[in-house]
């Protein structure tokens, strides 16, 4: 069963390295778990029939309602797929931070890795809720052990996940209720999805339910008001526990408004559809206004990454075919993104010892080849025509456009602001006189491009091509939609 082999395999990796210890090994040894998990994601994506497939039902606790069932549908394939071909690149840049414990290190992003496959194959909202909170365990401990302090904010790098725990955790315990409530009501007490989604909830009982499923993923991704633990958790945060965050763990909020949200509260749905939209297009532009004025790179790679998912959450919510699919797409995009600037930020504070922008410049001079690669990552960042996150956005504008002009305007608007702190970024960081002050540096050598060549290649030729990825996910976005729509 590829599905299982998919949610053992880095568990078991994970284990092995947190009874053997083997600290020499241990890169080596998550980095084959993470190969073999891509492997076995990509031999699903051949096989998958284009259609939901349930692979594995068995009884767990049947009289609470909870059913071990996995399967995927296009959607979910594309989220298994982000999260097992992201991990190598995220696991490999890990070689040049030096952290200590690299065992246990590697062994709770495995243990990530694992929940997330969970999240994303599971079938059963108990389920689905289990792996959702399992994952988070990890990232905890990932935070507490290697973070560092946030200098003139939160301070200790404690305070900092304590904070990022305790939202998360409150979003979780909404959830929670929401999924009871709706297992109560539903005539078999089945927590399955298939029983969720055909459920016909009272419009006004819709309406306050909407919140109660919608707060834990409003938190997770996060999008205004809810995301003030995001820029300090990024700044916090090691270089890979970042990555996780924001290349792969926010998608779940965005995987889990799909599943939970649309289906089951459409009128709720419909009545604070706008009001969504713009939270989110204000938070996405408020986001874009504080990343230009940041002189922090780690910052500001952190609030434009809020912005970005602002406008995610504005394209999912608007309920047609350019729209949910546009997001869905940029999804993929923003996380090979975030990966790629978070990893910049890394290499270019290794070799200057800072990310503060004001003691940055002319870094081209120095390194020429990183700042090539940093240019390339640019490029995909302002949604330039022909890389993949100029597919994403072009086509969530056009879903926004067939709800609300001034909606499309605000979302235009927020992708110019992005094109203008990018280039801002790049232009302090490489261009202009060289700071003298700043140490000796090297150039980007052959790791450096294990690491980012094949993630911009891959942005780039989806910029081209995007087919493989839009026809992965047109099956599940016409039954979304058509199921949404039958319920008027």
């Amino acid at each position: 069963m590829l599905l299982i082999a998919l949610l053992l395999v880095p568990f078991l990796a994970a284990a092995l390295l947190l009874v053997a210890r083997p600290d020499g090994a241990a890169r080596t040894i998550a980095l084959l778990s993470s190969f073999i998990t891509a492997a076995l994601a990509i031999l699903l994506w051949v096989r998958y029939p284009g259609s939901n497939v349930t692979l594995l039902d068995l009884a767990w606790m049947p009289d609470w309602g909870l059913r071990f069932t996995v399967g995927y549908d296009g959607t979910g394939l594309l989220f298994l797929l982000l999260t097992a071909l992201i991990f190598p690149f995220i696991i490999g840049a890990g070689r040049r931070e030096g952290a200590d414990r690299p065992a246990l290190m590697n062994a709770l992003l495995l243990f990530t890795q694992s929940a997330l496959f969970g999240v994303f194959m599971a079938q059963n909202a108990f389920l689905f809720y289990i792996f959702y909170e399992l994952s988070l365990v990890p990232l905890f401990f990932l935070l507490l052990f290697w973070g560092s302090a946030v200098p003139g904010r939160l301070g200790s790098a404690k305070a900092v996940t304590m904070r990022f725990f305790i939202y998360t955790l409150l979003g979780g315990l909404a959830l929670l209720f929401a999924i009871a409530y709706c297992v109560v009501q539903e005539p078999t007490h089945s927590a399955d999805f298939n029983a969720l989604h055909a459920l016909r909830l009272p419009g006004d009982v819709q309406i306050w339910l909407f919140w109660a499923l919608f707060l834990a993923f409003a938190v997770k991704l996060p999008i205004f008001p809810f995301h003030s633990w995001q820029p300090d958790t990024y700044t916090s945060a090691p270089l890979q526990g970042t990555m996780v965050l924001g290349g792969v763990l926010l998608k779940m909020g965005l995987f889990g408004i799909l599943r939970f949200v649309l289906p089951i509260v459409p009128e709720g749905v419909e009545f604070w559809r706008s009001t969504v939209v713009w939270m989110a297009l204000i938070g996405a532009l408020y986001a874009g206004i504080i990343a230009f004025r940041q002189r922090d790179l780690k910052r500001l790679v952190a609030y434009s990454s809020l912005s970005h998912v602002g406008l995610l959450c504005a394209g999912l919510f608007a309920q047609n075919t350019y729209g949910i699919s546009g997001s869905l797409y940029q999804a993929f995009a923003h996380a090979v993104l975030v990966v790629c600037m978070l990893y910049l930020v890394g290499a270019i504070q290794r070799r200057t010892g800072t990310t503060d922008l004001e003691a940055m410049g002319g870094l081209k001079h120095r390194a020429p080849r990183l700042a090539a690669l940093f240019f390339l990552v640019m490029l995909n960042a302002v949604a330039l025509p022909l890389t993949q996150s100029f597919v994403g956005e072009w086509l969530m504008f056009n879903g926004l456009w067939q709800r609300d002009g001034w909606m499309a305007f605000a979302a235009v608007t927020t992708i110019i602001l992005g094109a203008v702190y990018m280039l801002y970024a790049y232009q302090r960081v490489m261009l202009g006189p060289e700071n003298a002050k700043l140490p000796q540096t090297g150039d980007a050598d052959q790791h450096d491009h294990l690491v980012l060549v094949p993630l911009i290649a891959v942005s780039l030729v989806l910029g081209v091509f995007p087919a493989p990825v839009l026809n992965l996910l047109d099956g599940s976005v016409q039954q979304m939609l058509s199921t949404f729509t039958a319920l008027y």
